[in-house]
């Protein structure tokens, strides 16, 4: 149980600069959120599990006194204490760890952090860990973005265009379509409903994604489907393919779609 696949524990190797760069931040609703429901006021501890380069840790941090960055890539790490050292947060630590090494993360929490990283995790087993580290009336939240159900907003074309050179040049065998919705399940309601923490509420909020074709490249090389570190040396190959086809969907170099970013929210009791 890692923060990302046991089996594959290198599946990001390569991608921390794309991540930070090319991965789309979290709202700003969300954070609202985040500080409205948990009344976050700059003081108590936070842990974010499955750190990654620091998407969720860096624009919480002013709203506590300290925070644990846990993940367990060197690499994504290193790339969140150089965006935190140029924001001068001082109030972070980034530590090594999986949601395996839950045991050794010195609670207690007044929240806890989960951002595209608990899909990733055993989810029950991760919110037994959990549970003891959060103290009394503080709280989870699993956070996660991506793209609509297909009754409510079909995929765009491009993007299933995107899929089809993706799966031609790079995907390994977990790769499920880059343009396909989260199923139910994965939006972590009924996992957190068999824990022992209290469901609070389930949010999610719609808007338009705007890429750039080099934007939406630069995001695909963040993922664990298509790193530069899969395509070897077929990435020149495949950037010019997916160039050409890009711009037969958009004149101008303006891509865009429709994304989701949800959030579950639960309480100690």
């Amino acid at each position: 149980m890692t923060a990302y696949s046991a089996q594959t524990p290198q599946l990001f190797a390569g991608t921390a600069t794309y991540y930070s760069r090319f991965r789309p931040p979290y709202r700003d609703s969300m954070f609202t959120l985040l500080r409205e429901t948990f009344q976050l006021d700059g003081r108590g501890r936070l842990l974010d599990l499955g750190c990654g380069p620091g998407a969720l840790t860096i624009p919480l941090a002013p709203m506590f006194a300290e925070v644990v960055a846990m993940d367990p890539s060197d690499e994504m790490r290193a790339e969140g204490e150089r965006v935190a050292a140029a924001r001068a947060l001082a109030n972070i630590e980034w530590r090594g760890g999986s949601s395996e090494d839950l045991s050794a993360a010195p609670g207690p929490f007044r929240l806890v952090t989960m951002g595209n990283s608990f899909h990733w995790m055993n989810r029950e087993k991760t919110l037994d860990a959990l549970y003891p580290l959060v103290e009394d009336g503080g709280g989870v939240a699993i956070v996660a973005y991506g793209f609509p159900f297909p009754e409510d907003a079909p995929i765009e074309p491009w993007r299933n265009k995107v899929a089809e050179i993706v799966l031609k040049y790079a995907a390994p065998s977990h790769f499920r379509g880059y343009g396909i919705p989260v199923p139910v399940e994965s939006r972590f309601e009924s996992s957190v409903q068999r824990s022992q923490f209290k469901l609070a509420r389930s949010w999610k909020e719609r808007y338009e994604q705007t890429w750039t074709i080099d934007e939406m490249i630069g995001n695909l090389y963040s993922t664990s489907y298509c790193s530069p570190r899969l395509l070897g040396s077929n990435r020149e190959a495949f950037e010019r393919e997916l160039r050409a086809a890009m711009r037969e969907f958009s004149i101008t170099g303006i891509l865009t779609e429709p994304q989701e970013i949800w959030a579950v929210l639960a309480f100690k009791p």
